[in-house]
């Protein structure tokens, strides 16, 4: 298991990319001597705003960016291959992001006015060579607004989004978005645990960035 290491000047960076880390579930090792750095530290983040220069630093305007930016070195990739942002449309979209078939994130964009700043912000801070966008095909006047808002920023494609709703008591739009991004006719049903719980509910159906590194 490797860790992210944090270096920085500026205090609002410095308090946000803990927080982040933690919501996350990266481990992480604040720096404090720059010639005694833990071996297992494989990226170090710091604040655009710090003007000094380390080895194997990442810069960034915010902690989520600094976070998104340092996930392929976390996995021991130069870059990932490919990177699938899948959205489940509706007024308050689901958004996920598969990179190499490891899901990192999901979560409940809060509408639909921000969703081209959320997308773009992905799609600017992951490293990797190829990157698509699939859109779930129901709720129709909302898809079709996102496909609008989202149509030049990658390659986009609509997807069947059958079965991504399993089981409805619980729908989560968040969910919904992981298993739309796995899409290539339908989603799998098979996939879904049958005792169905919140708890856990995405490493029982996917591999993902926290179980491979906490």
């Amino acid at each position: 298991m490797s860790r992210v290491g944090i270096y920085t000047h500026d205090f609002r960076f410095y308090h946000d990319i803990i927080r982040d880390l933690k919501k996350w579930h990266i481990p992480f090792f604040s720096i404090t001597d720059l010639y005694n750095i833990p071996k297992d530290i494989k990226v170090i983040l710091s604040s655009s705003r710090d003007t000094f220069k380390l080895p194997n630093q990442i810069k960034a305007d915010s902690s989520i960016e600094a976070i998104r930016m340092s996930l392929a070195t976390l996995l021991f990739k130069d870059k990932f291959e490919n990177v699938i942002i899948g959205i489940d449309p509706g007024p308050r979209p689901g958004i996920a992001v598969m990179a190499d078939n490891v899901l990192m994130e999901a979560y409940e964009c809060p509408n639909i006015q921000i969703i081209k700043t959320e997308v773009l912000n992905i799609s600017k801070s992951y490293i990797y060579k190829y990157i698509t966008i699939k859109i779930g095909n129901g709720d129709r006047p909302n898809r079709d607004m996102i496909i609008k808002e989202l149509k030049n920023i990658a390659p986009l494609m609509i997807v069947n989004e059958e079965n991504t709703s399993t089981p409805h008591k619980i729908h989560d739009n968040a969910l919904s978005a992981a298993r739309i991004s796995l899409i290539e006719d339908k989603y799998d049903v098979t996939r879904v645990p049958e005792k169905f719980s919140r708890k856990n509910v995405y490493e029982k159906e996917f591999i993902t960035l926290k179980s491979l590194i906490s």
